[in-house]
């Protein structure tokens, strides 16, 4: 048990140095914001200079697909809508 509450006093000693350092920003919010950007490599820097055409060309294809279709499948429904 004694263990357990020093590897948590370490953790919040190391969380508040972090929070007190001039590169703030860089510093992940909590573990989940930085296994996220560590592992599976969520953006955490800046969400607005995400590239989405570095996407691979079948996924973009896709996805311009679904998106076109459900577009494509509302106006149908407002033309049908207005024709009843």
């Amino acid at each position: 048990m004694a263990e357990e509450v020093e590897k948590v006093k370490k953790r919040v000693d190391k969380r508040l140095e972090q929070s007190n350092s001039p590169k703030n920003g860089e510093v992940p919010f909590n573990d989940v914001i930085d296994h996220m950007r560590q592992i599976e490599g969520y953006p955490t820097k800046n969400l607005s200079k995400v590239n989405l055409y570095s996407l691979l060309l079948p996924i973009r294809i896709l996805g311009y697909l679904l998106i076109g279709s459900m577009g494509l499948g509302t106006l149908i429904v407002i033309i049908l809508m207005l024709f009843k």
